[in-house]
């Protein structure tokens, strides 16, 4: 069963979340409820997620990896 709730929002906002809810084929309640669920939702904050982003790679020194220069010059421009 669901509850009926007034809620109070900017004329912007409204109609961000119109726009927002039309794009994501849903309603603006929809939209609302699917946002907190979201939001509600626990996070795993484990190890790996603390080291993302931690590290860099390093480029190898010019002319010691081919393979490397070979894809870096067909991708990297």
């Amino acid at each position: 069963m669901k509850t009926r709730v007034t809620i109070t929002l900017d004329p912007e906002v409204h109609r961000l979340a119109k726009q927002t809810a039309r794009r994501r084929k849903t309603t603006v309640s929809g939209l609302i409820a699917s946002l907190v669920k979201a939001e509600a939702k626990p996070t795993k904050r484990g190890i790996v997620a603390g080291m993302v982003g931690s590290a860099t790679l390093r480029e190898p020194a010019a002319g010691s990896d081919p393979l490397y220069e070979a894809l870096a010059k067909k991708h990297l421009r």
